[in-house]
């Protein structure tokens, strides 16, 4: 059975991680890949059967530092672009929306391309987490079928001859 998650935190250290922290895991892509600064870390934790599961996330993207919130949502306020220049971003979530299906897991790939590819079982989530940094697209997925600690993917673009 696949388990949803339920809460997330945002890990932002000096070096190369994620750095354990009792009861939570963490995917391993760094969301500052390609642009230095501090290494960011997205942290999970999954349904223990009494907590209400997480049912949308995204992440937004602004000029200026935020210091709240957007209304209704959850989320955290550690800048996804810590010291790597570029936007201020983001995220955030919800929990138990009715005639939603729970989240289950989260991807971030790590491409050069401007459009994030569409794959079976994933929705993509329209928000490079790079932007205005110079670097890679970082493009953020979740879904509400697999599960798991999704490791860092890099696509190639050359053709075998």
């Amino acid at each position: 059975m696949t388990q949803a998650l339920t809460n997330l935190t945002i890990q932002s250290v000096d070096t190369r991680g994620p750095l354990y922290e009792r009861g939570w895991e963490f995917y391993s892509v760094d969301l500052n890949s390609g642009v230095g600064g501090k290494y960011i870390y997205v942290g999970f934790q999954k349904d223990d059967q009494t907590s209400t599961p997480i049912t949308s996330v995204t992440f937004k993207a602004y000029d200026t530092k935020q210091d709240n919130s957007m209304p209704g949502w959850e989320w955290s306020p550690d800048d996804l672009n810590a010291g790597a220049g570029g936007k201020y971003i983001y995220m955030y979530w919800k929990k138990g929306e009715p005639n939603k299906q729970p989240v289950t897991s989260l991807m971030f790939m790590v491409l050069e391309e401007s459009t994030p590819p569409t794959m079976g079982g994933w929705e993509v989530i329209h928000q490079d987490l790079n932007e205005g940094s110079g670097g890679p697209y970082i493009w953020p997925y979740y879904s509400n079928e697999f599960s798991g600690n999704q490791l860092k993917l890099k696509v190639n673009k050359n053709k075998p001859a």
